[in-house]
């Protein structure tokens, strides 16, 4: 016996009632699916004890079945048993990686509850299994019994003693084997671990195949990104970020937008985001959008990003906060965003749009056609804007996500909520989430005031190539090439925002300067 725990005599059990009317339709067979009893049991068990009288060691595979009687038990995994066992020592992240060493990281140390049930029948006296080409019988004394008084159920257990090393024990595992399985590579048990057990009594293979399925096969896992829109909290845990998990929400969610923006009809980024590789002027690559929206909006605030992202987490009443926004929300967001910047370079009269509008004049109408499918303004979408570059989408986005984090709870961003949450994100969700967002006035007249302050007041968006430029000019405007371009780019755009004259911008953006340290 594996060692943890005294050994109990009888374990108290709750009655379960499951039945409904409509399972009486059902035609039943005697031999495999013969009529189940309309109740089953739960109780608390310690792990050492179950896995005493499971002795699922010796029962890997199911041997020598009788026709029309399924078997389900799984071969035992045991690379997976060792990891739920050093879940169970260190908890998550701990268990994540066999690097992570638990003395070293003690700050990663968590519980590893195992609250989910483990499925067992309870196996009749005297009947018989096959096991390695041999025939076994349970004893009477090595049998399990379910006692009831005055409504109490009680699991009476076995003596040790009686228990054979050559007999049947009294259980079998329907679901949780690898669990059990875990104790041994866990050893000695420190301390008290108990786990659920669903007690089912005299099921037949057939019904424990059944429950085998419905159980593992046929529920549709969730898969991650799903999962922070289903519990937007884990997007701000720091247990989370030791390891792949919150990274990967980053990078996949990223990937999503990024697809939502290149897709969506209502997006001026459609078909200007190359999926594939390819370089064209006047369009943006796959990679650089996620790389910007990992930069901006999806990242955490913390001591050393003063400046979190309003799809992460922001800094709110002193603390870590999160929005809960869904996917289709989140897509909205920047769709809206990019629209609102659109429009304003199409309504500017700045000397640098005017500028881009007139070198386009000259550009052929294939390349036209290639680069600015929309026909949107040049000043915009042209080969001589920053704002069609990798450090005009992240200035733009840097911009918007810092201004929004700061002003959210007063424009209302705060309280914009959408019902409908999708495994996989949907044009027509992103569509609903774009009405709802675009009937908030508080907001829409900010991000309008945004846009407006960025391209029509200080802020220079040509590119060093373009026509007309001065020495001067184009010597501060290549500044904004390269990686040191983008930093150069953002305070730029904060410093154009702080002198803006668009009514409450500046105020907000000096509050953005002095988080991001920009003097």
């Amino acid at each position: 016996m594996v060692s943890g725990g005294q050994v109990k005599s009888s374990i108290p059990l709750i009655r379960v009632n499951q039945w409904l009317r409509s399972w009486e339709m059902a035609e039943y067979s005697e031999r495999n699916l013969p009529k189940p009893a309309d109740h089953f049991f739960l109780g608390s068990v310690p792990i050492s004890e179950l896995r005493r009288l499971a002795g699922v060691s010796r029962r890997q595979v199911v041997e020598d079945r009788k026709p029309g009687e399924a078997g389900y038990q799984r071969v035992h995994e045991v690379e997976r048993s060792k990891k739920i066992a050093r879940y169970m020592q260190w908890g998550f992240p701990v268990s994540s990686s066999a690097g992570i060493k638990a003395d070293e990281h003690r700050h990663l140390i968590h519980p590893g509850w195992l609250p989910t049930a483990i499925l067992v029948n309870i196996l009749e006296p005297e009947a018989t299994r096959r096991r390695h080409g041999k025939d076994y019988t349970l004893s009477k004394e090595n049998a399990l019994l379910i006692s009831e008084k005055d409504g109490a159920y009680e699991l009476l257990l076995p003596n040790p003693s009686a228990q054979s090393e050559h007999g049947l024990e009294p259980l079998e595992i329907i679901d949780g084997q690898h669990r059990i399985f875990a104790v041994d590579a866990l050893g000695e048990i420190d301390g008290d671990y108990d786990v659920p057990v669903v007690f089912f009594n005299g099921l037949t293979n057939s019904w424990q195949a059944y429950l085998f399925w419905v159980i593992n096969v046929e529920p549709k896992k969730i898969n991650p990104s799903l999962a922070f829109d289903l519990y937007p909290e884990l997007r701000n845990q720091s247990w989370l970020d030791e390891g792949e998990n919150l990274k990967v929400y980053r990078e996949h969610r990223a990937q999503e937008l990024t697809e939502a923006l290149w897709r969506h009809k209502d997006s001026v980024w459609q078909q200007r985001i190359e999926l594939l590789g390819s370089r064209i002027e006047g369009h943006v690559s796959n990679a650089a959008f996620i790389r910007t929206l990992m930069a901006t909006f999806i990242r955490r605030w913390g001591t050393d990003q003063r400046i979190g992202g309003l799809f992460g987490s922001i800094k709110g009443s002193g603390e870590d906060r999160v929005l809960p926004w869904t996917r289709a929300q989140q897509a909205a967001l920047l769709i809206t965003i990019w629209s609102v910047v659109a429009d304003e370079v199409t309504n500017s009269r700045a000397d640098w749009a005017v500028s881009c509008r007139e070198s386009y004049r000259v550009v052929e109408s294939e390349a036209r056609r290639r680069s600015n499918p929309q026909n949107l303004d040049p000043a915009f979408a042209g080969p001589h804007s920053l704002l069609a570059t990798d450090q005009g989408v992240r200035a733009i986005s840097f911009a918007f996500n810092a201004m929004c984090q700061i002003a959210y709870s007063e424009i209302g961003l705060e309280e914009w909520e959408l019902d409908t949450v999708e495994e996989t994100m949907s044009d027509s969700v992103v569509t609903e989430a774009l009405h709802s967002l675009t009937g908030n006035s508080k907001a829409m007249q900010f991000l309008r005031a945004v846009a407006r302050s960025l391209v029509s007041g200080a802020m220079d968006w040509r590119t060093s190539k373009a026509p007309g430029l001065s020495e001067d000019d184009k010597l501060r405007q290549g500044s904004y090439r390269g990686s040191s371009g983008y930093t150069s780019l953002q305070q730029e755009c904060v410093r154009a925002m702080q002198v803006a004259k668009v009514a409450g911008i500046a105020e907000v953006a000096k509050r953005v300067a002095d988080l991001a340290g920009y003097k």
